[in-house]
């Protein structure tokens, strides 16, 4: 009797706290949603993630922490809110007004291909959604499907994944370089204008409001070998072939005990002519190289057992004077109060650390030790809402000094991530120092921004695929080369009927999409509705 009283009392005990805790992120949301109505934005985003760490399966927070970045104009960041409702509830209701939110912020800008993609899956969740339907149709009528000539160039072939597409479309494009040639760029530009070029990223470009020619430049190629029989590890490069000018980079995998000591690249032949390497990359001189390594015995970062927290580094086999980081994770409630890395062969020799945490290594085995007290004061990490082709991400929101906060970031198609800037609340001017995705929390607030650039440059795993397959060519036999070039004419012929069957589907599909304009604009002005796209789906819960 007295172990089933003890039992029910327990039953009652966590009850009661989910009771609690049930109604603290409820009143965390309501507060939000004041904050929300009277235009606090920052104060509502903080209550919303207060209501998210007490329950961070609450997808009413969730879904409310996307309407304030909505109003606030952050899309892109309002775009993931949005789309993390998506993973919390069941609700197919709540999934599309979520997807229907995340379409408005493709539409905020422009972006009317991606956007009518997402109105099809909100619409697919919830067909009575008329909102959606709506701007669908919005979409639809704003969309226009052009033509995409390939002109082939010399020492190589190109081909794009579509032969029609409507703007704001992603096209992908392939290619296929002769033998001892390679892929230098992509070139897109308007059909009827050259001089009008459109911006490629990587392999693919977005689709503008006209028809274009597609063609690539191919320059003569250079082998990159390995040398073999390196001793105590192994040497890769990420591509076996690259044209003059183009990075190459390296890696290397020591046998057990054993660390790259340093990278040498030199002209196949001359050893004495040797190519400069920066750390383990390299510019691709005007001939062929080989590669190769040096590799010494590694020295071990250990780190003693703590209480109160978690220590780890960045990497616990390296050679002398290569930068440590250490990754310090109190437990909550906790501050970092000592961190020290000793020698395992002297304990009166130690290699000083830094404020943010970073050690160089000296000439000997050590133990990074360390130990936690109780945490006296925290710090604000705020992530910058008004980036440009992209948005970070943060694991959490506060942090007591020297702890170590996590980044993430999420680039926007076209856009690939250059840097993190972080500085303190207010001044600019005083910087924090990243590593990696990674920084140490001074003792003051702190913003962090990034730097995100038009992607540039080829695709290193579509390069690294060009080249297994030139090799394979290599190898074949005349006759089979000879099939291959009457495959590749026939198919060439079949491109170009192909090519004026989509032109004849192109005229139907613009006959369809001017009809389909005018039925929208019919019903809307029969409904009495404003010619545009419906605001988002604002939710006070």
């Amino acid at each position: 009797m007295n172990k089933l009283i003890k039992y029910l009392t327990i039953i009652v005990f966590l009850s009661s706290a989910l009771t609690v805790s049930a109604q603290s992120d409820e009143k965390a949301i309501r507060k939000g949603n004041r904050n929300y109505k009277g235009g606090n934005y920052e104060q509502a985003i903080s209550n919303y993630r207060k209501a998210l760490e007490i329950r961070p399966n609450n997808a009413k927070a969730q879904f409310n922490l996307g309407d304030v970045y909505y109003a606030k104009q952050s899309y892109d960041t309002a775009y993931t809110e949005f789309q993390k409702v998506l993973e919390l509830s069941p609700d197919a209701k709540l999934k599309s007004d979520a997807l229907f939110n995340m379409g408005n912020c493709l539409l905020a800008q422009d972006k009317f291909y991606d956007a009518f993609s997402i109105y099809k899956v909100s619409l697919k969740m919830n067909p009575e959604n008329e909102n959606a339907l709506y701007n669908l149709e919005y979409c639809r009528a704003h969309l226009v499907k052009s033509e995409i000539w390939v002109v082939q160039p010399e020492h190589g072939r190109v081909e794009a994944n579509e032969k029609m597409a409507y703007n704001g479309q992603r096209v992908t494009l392939t290619s296929q370089a002769d033998e001892d040639y390679a892929l230098s760029e992509y070139i897109v530009a308007r059909a009827d204008n050259m001089e009008v070029k459109v911006d490629v990223s990587g392999n693919s470009f977005i689709m503008p409001k006209f028809d274009v020619m597609v063609t690539a430049v191919f320059k003569p190629s250079h082998k990159i070998e390995i040398e073999k029989n390196i001793k105590h590890g192994t040497v890769r490069a990420d591509r076996q072939k690259a044209v003059e000018g183009q990075q190459v980079a390296l890696s290397g995998k020591g046998e057990d005990g054993y660390v790259v000591d340093k990278f040498i690249v030199y002209k196949t032949g001359s050893r004495s002519d040797t190519v400069t390497v920066n750390d383990t990359v390299f510019q691709m001189p005007n001939f062929d190289v080989t590669v190769t390594a040096t590799f010494r015995t590694a020295l071990k970062v250990s780190v003693d057992s703590v209480a109160n927290g978690t220590i780890k580094v960045t990497d616990s086999l390296v050679k002398p004077g290569t930068n440590i980081g250490i990754i310090v994770k109190p437990d909550k409630g906790y501050q970092l109060d000592d961190l020290r890395v000793v020698s395992d062969k002297d304990a009166t020799e130690s290699a000083p650390v830094s404020d943010d945490n970073m050690f160089q290594m000296i000439d000997s085995d050590v133990t990074v030790k360390a130990n936690f007290v109780e945490a006296t004061n925290y710090f604000k990490v705020n992530a910058d809402s008004t980036l440009k082709g992209g948005h970070v991400l943060l694991d959490q929101v506060e942090a007591t000094r020297r702890e170590t906060v996590k980044l993430n970031n999420v680039p926007e198609p076209g856009y690939q991530f250059k840097e993190y800037v972080i500085h303190q609340v207010g001044d600019t001017a005083v910087k924090v120092q990243p590593l990696g995705n990674f920084f140490t929390m001074p003792d003051f607030d702190v913003e962090v921004s990034a730097i995100f650039e038009k992607s540039e440059g080829e695709n290193q795993q579509q390069q690294q695929q060009q080249d297994q397959q030139q090799d394979q060519q290599n190898q074949e036999q005349q006759q089979d080369q000879q099939q291959n070039q009457d495959q590749q004419q026939q198919q060439q012929n079949q491109q170009q009927q192909n090519q004026q069957m989509s032109k004849e589907d192109a005229q139907r599909m613009l006959d369809a999409l001017e009809n389909q304009e005018k039925k929208t604009m019919e019903k809307v002005n029969e409904q009495k509705v404003r010619q545009q796209p419906k605001k988002k789906s604002d939710k006070d819960w």
